[in-house]
């Protein structure tokens, strides 16, 4: 086969045919970036070739390196190399690209094709999850290092656009891995100078090399994408960094070969047909669609595995020679299966029977922490205020690797995606800051709920009143958007015997991301909240006496009120059931038997939370009957700021005996 007049060499057949193959995706699903595919496929043809340590025959080998689109409109790309390196994915899933309940979707997706370790998209994310990932590497190669066995000692790597590096998630993760010194952290930048829209120096003309090496990281540049020989230079030499992570720097040219070439219109636009045609034409490839050459694919997997076969062997030899408990974290690793069975908690209630649930929080989790050696987590930077510090554990840090404590900063949205990242590597990760705050990290927590990672997120602070902090502290509408995420479970407990009960919900959870909200002021351990009944996701506290009148559902600290208005009311007369909903989704799943003997049709029913009324209109008549706050707080005393916003006894009960009668 003759290319330019001379003869192809194995490489070039290979990366000739990514290309080919990742066109021919784009133009068959009418839809597709094949910028990057043509730009970027010597960088993949080299990372898998010659670098990754992988086995295609077992994709989920727990000690391969990890690799991260973190450009992930460049799916493409990636599934024609996967294709040609002999994962379980066939021609005709390359032709069903970005086809229903297809093995190639338009972005990567983590559990669906093999191969992929992670879902990316949303530009930031897969760089920022990688520093997880990293992060993780070091904690379990410590780990079991223990033991002596190096059962973990892999690389991670991601490939990233213009775009990753503008969005802010990445320059607080960056920032957290060379404080770190993640060496064993690669990444490699395809920098082709065009973003969707333009140039990229119409937006960022700052000084990539400057601004990483600021932040304490190597910083390599390859001048050409088609040399091969200088980026396997640059990828050896960032393996034998020792105290830093790595950024190659590689310049490419989006779209190369095609008419559009170095221009922002082959970005996200499938190629004309003629095109693909004269671009086959210049790379000696058959002009006939999803044509893939045999001895390239052969050659391919042939380099892959004589790198690799020995040391996957290596591996499978040492881990039948682990000792326990090592032997059985090893398999809860491989098994992807981090949970916690009929765990115990040794609680003392105060002697006032009154506790700030955060601090209830704080006890269950540090007793967690003793039972699971894979738990690890950490805050942006307020765990004296969340309460979630591992106190009989180190930080993990730069010299310690066994730290369970990680160090976020104030850095919100970067640490939602690292979480994801240390979950992705098998840890049991939480997160933790203000509710208020929660917005900083939406992105990387509907992440979490894509990819359905057991990822607990800890907000505190959860009212307006909080008091003197002000409006911009209390949070309003945060517990609306969290329910708002599919597959998130958000809890708000009542009290201390409800947060043991969320925890040990949470921690038997072998998938699905968690919210647990926690209250700072205190909150009396009521004698009829359920441990047990939390993960039903709602219960009766308070039954009625004997004719049922009307019914008070609540959460969180405004249980107590509900009770004592319940109370109240029965003084007058009125026959008053209080219903506990830590967890609207999880009630949602339960039985519409069990539904309706909580919650009877034809009974008046209130609802009483200092939230955002939107979560809880299906339960009720009308508007009326909503007890809840949908505008910002003010600056002030608890008491004052009750009154204010009638969430004290006496203006409750006054709403609701008005509604009764």
């Amino acid at each position: 086969m003759l290319f330019k007049g001379k003869e192809l060499s194995m490489d070039e057949k290979i990366i000739n045919s990514i290309r080919s193959l990742g066109i021919d995706m784009i133009h068959e699903a009418g839809s597709g970036h094949p910028g990057i595919v043509l730009g970027a496929a010597p960088i993949l043809y080299s990372l898998y070739g010659k670098h990754l340590k992988i086995n295609p025959k077992d994709p989920d080998w727990f000690d391969r390196d990890r690799f991260v689109l973190s450009a992930g409109h460049g799916s493409a790309l990636l599934y024609a190399t996967l294709f040609l390196a002999g994962y379980n994915i066939r021609l005709a899933d390359l032709k069903n690209f970005r086809q229903l309940n297809s093995k190639t979707p338009g972005h990567p997706e983590y559990r669906t094709t093999p191969g992929v370790d992670m879902s990316t998209g949303p530009l930031g994310q897969g760089l920022a999850s990688a520093v997880g990932m990293a992060i993780g590497e070091e904690y379990l190669r410590a780990f079991f290092l223990k033991n002596g066995k190096p059962m973990v000692n892999h690389y991670t790597y991601v490939l990233c656009g213009d775009g990753d590096l503008m969005e802010g998630v990445s320059y607080e993760a960056i920032s957290i891995a060379g404080n770190l010194k993640l060496n064993k952290l690669i990444v490699i930048y395809d920098s082709n100078q065009i973003c969707l829209d333009g140039e990229v120096d119409q937006v960022m003309t700052e000084n990539i090399p400057n601004r990483f090496a600021s932040m304490n990281w190597n910083v390599l540049i390859v001048p050409d994408g088609e040399d091969l020989a200088s980026f396997d230079s640059a990828m050896e030499k960032a393996k034998t960094s020792i105290d830093k992570p790595t950024l190659i720097i590689v310049n490419t040219t989006i779209g190369k070969y095609s008419k559009l070439e170095g221009t922002n219109k082959v970005h996200g636009t499938p190629l004309e047909e003629d095109d693909i045609l004269a671009i086959k034409e210049k790379l000696g490839v058959r002009g006939i669609p999803f044509v893939a050459s045999n001895d390239a694919a052969s050659s391919f997997q042939e380099m892959i595995h004589s790198r690799v076969d020995s040391v996957y062997e290596l591996y499978q030899k040492q881990k039948d020679s682990i000792e326990e408990p090592f032997k059985g974290i090893l398999t809860k690793l491989e098994e992807n299966d981090t949970t916690l069975k009929d765990l115990k908690v040794n609680y003392e209630k105060p002697e006032d029977n009154m506790e700030e649930i955060r601090l209830t929080g704080e006890k269950i989790l540090n007793c967690l922490a003793k039972r699971n050696d894979l738990l690890i987590g950490g805050s942006a930077d307020v765990a004296s205020s969340t309460k979630t510090y591992l106190n009989d554990y180190p930080d993990f840090s730069s010299q310690n690797r066994l730290g369970r404590n990680i160090r976020f900063g104030v850095r919100e949205h970067a640490m939602g995606a690292i979480l994801n990242g240390l979950s992705l590597v098998g840890l049991r990760p939480f997160g933790s800051t203000f509710l208020a705050f929660s917005d900083y990290l939406k992105p990387a927590i509907r992440m979490s709920a894509l990819m359905d990672l057991p990822v607990t997120y800890i907000f505190t602070h959860d009212t307006f009143k909080l008091g003197e902090d002000g409006p911009t502290h209390q949070p309003v509408e945060q517990l609306i958007s969290l329910r708002a995420i599919p597959n998130l479970e958000v809890f708000r407990p009542a009290d201390a015997n409800e947060v043991i009960g969320t925890y040990k919900y949470v921690m038997s959870k072998k998938t699905g991301p968690t919210a647990i909200i926690l209250g700072r002021n205190k909150s009396v351990v009521q004698e009829t909240t359920s441990i047990k009944d939390v993960q039903k996701g709602a219960y009766i506290v308070k039954n009625e006496r004997k004719n049922l009148g009307a019914i008070l559902i609540s959460s969180g600290e405004e249980l107590q009120i509900a009770i004592k208005v319940a109370e109240t009311l029965e003084e007058k007369g009125y026959d008053i059931r209080v219903v506990s909903m830590p967890s609207i989704e999880r009630y949602q799943k339960q039985t519409e038997k069990y539904k309706e003997s909580l919650l009877p049709l034809g009974v008046k029913t209130f609802v009483i939370e200092a939230s955002s009324s939107y979560s809880w209109h299906e339960f009720v008549y009308n508007k009326k009957y909503l007890i809840t706050m949908d505008q910002f707080g003010k600056s002030a005393k608890r008491e004052d700021l009750e009154k204010e916003f009638a969430f004290d006894l006496e203006s409750i009960t006054t709403h609701i005996e008005d509604l009764l009668k």
